[in-house]
C-alpha cells in the first residue's frame, strides 16, 4: 500500500505541477476497463506475494522473483515469435544457474 501510495502521488506530482508529461484522458469504457484490469492483477499479485511470505523464506521467494526476466524472454517468443538478441538469452543463463542453486539450497 506505500509503494502504490508513493508512486500515485510522485506521479500526480510530476504530472500536475511539474509538468514533466502532459496529462493523458482515459477515452473510452473499454480501456478504463483494461487499466482497472491491469490494477486490480497487480493489487491481487501484491496481496498474494506478500501471503506467500509466511509459508515461504524471504531468499526463496526473492529467488523465484528472479526468475521474471527468463519468463518473459520465453513467453515474448512464444507469444510473437520474435527472438531477442542473443547476448539477451547468454545473460539469463547465469540468472537461471543461481536461481536454480538457491532453490537446490533452501529445499533440503
Amino acid at each position: 500500500m506505500c509503494h502504490m501510495t508513493a508512486c500515485s502521488l510522485l506521479s500526480y506530482t510530476a504530472i500536475a505541477w511539474l509538468k514533466m508529461i502532459p496529462v493523458q484522458t482515459i477515452r473510452s469504457g473499454v480501456l478504463f476497463l483494461k487499466i482497472a484490469a491491469l490494477s486490480s492483477v497487480f493489487c491481487v499479485s501484491a496481496v498474494l506475494g506478500n501471503i506467500s511470505l509466511r509459508f515461504l523464506p524471504v531468499s526463496f521467494n526473492q529467488a523465484i522473483g528472479a526468475t521474471t526476466s527468463f519468463f518473459m524472454a520465453v513467453f515474448a517468443y512464444l507469444m510473437t515469435l520474435k527472438r531477442e538478441a542473443w547476448l539477451t538469452y547468454v545473460t539469463l543463463i547465469p540468472v537461471v544457474i543461481g536461481i536454480s542453486d538457491v532453490c537446490n539450497t533452501e529445499c533440503h
